[in-house]
């Protein structure tokens, strides 16, 4: 992963008071409390959270957060982009929303983040492959707590399925809505809670991210890509892949076949 990931910035701030308030677009950040409280936002959706715990930004929903109680809290956070970040995103490593972190893991949890970010700072051929190490480290470490996790409620893992199974396609919202027993504004509203994104949203990702695999690994002509996922428009195609994994098509292959 190390040669196609980009760490666009990064810091550890024991007495963070900044305020967030943006759309990111074109790269993610993976974020850290270690101690005190923030209020966050993804669109209309908030959350608390009590340290120690995870979030993560990415392109799509306005993002917000802040101090949620007293003055300042304790702030790590690492923003990156990339082919291999476009990967992270697709194999569900990089999570999108929230994660507590279990308590005993919290003081092995900021070492990681404090070793990667140094290591980001630090000039030398070697630095940021080994950043990007611990980061993946990390992430694997979260996905594997995920995973111990009581699972979810069988209705949005059938929902994820059926996704899941024809990315290319435009879902009927309505009908999916209907197959569960829920009016649509009520499906579109329980998908945000529990995934932190929206629906339609999520579609984009999948589709967007066999279009990552296609270009990736094939020689098949953007066009007929674009056409296989549904776009009329090879530019309309080129600008969401731009948006979505950082890079254009023909940057993103040509970074694969090197």
């Amino acid at each position: 992963m190390n040669s196609n990931l980009t760490f666009l910035h990064a810091g550890i701030m024991p007495r963070c008071n900044a305020t967030v308030d943006k759309r990111f677009e074109g790269y993610c950040s993976l974020q850290f409390i270690r101690r005190g409280s923030v209020e966050l936002f993804y669109d209309d959706v908030r959350h608390v959270l009590e340290a120690p715990a995870f979030w993560t930004c990415y392109p799509g929903p306005h993002i917000r957060f802040h101090v949620h109680r007293g003055t300042t809290w304790y702030h790590s956070y690492a923003a990156m982009r990339g082919p291999e970040l476009a990967h992270l995103r697709q194999s569900g490593l990089f999570f999108l929303g929230v994660q507590p972190c279990p308590p005993r893991e919290a003081e092995r949890c900021a070492a990681l983040m404090d070793r990667a970010i140094r290591l980001i700072h630090t000039p030398g051929p070697l630095s940021v492959p080994r950043a990007a190490n611990l980061l993946e480290s990390l992430l694997l470490d979260l996905a594997e707590w995920r995973r111990l996790q009581p699972r979810s409620e069988l209705w949005l893992e059938k929902l994820l399925s059926l996704l899941e199974e024809s990315p290319a396609a435009s879902p009927d919202y309505a009908a999916l809505a209907r197959q569960f027993g829920m009016a649509l504004s009520t499906l579109r509203r329980r998908f945000r809670q529990e995934t932190g994104t929206a629906l339609h949203r999520y579609v984009l990702e999948l589709r967007l991210g066999r279009a990552r695999d296609l270009v990736g690994n094939t020689e098949l002509p953007f066009k007929e890509i674009a056409e296989q996922l549904g776009y009329d428009n090879l530019f309309y195609f080129s600008r969401q892949f731009r948006r979505f994994h950082g890079v254009p098509p023909g940057t993103y292959r040509r970074s694969r076949q090197s």
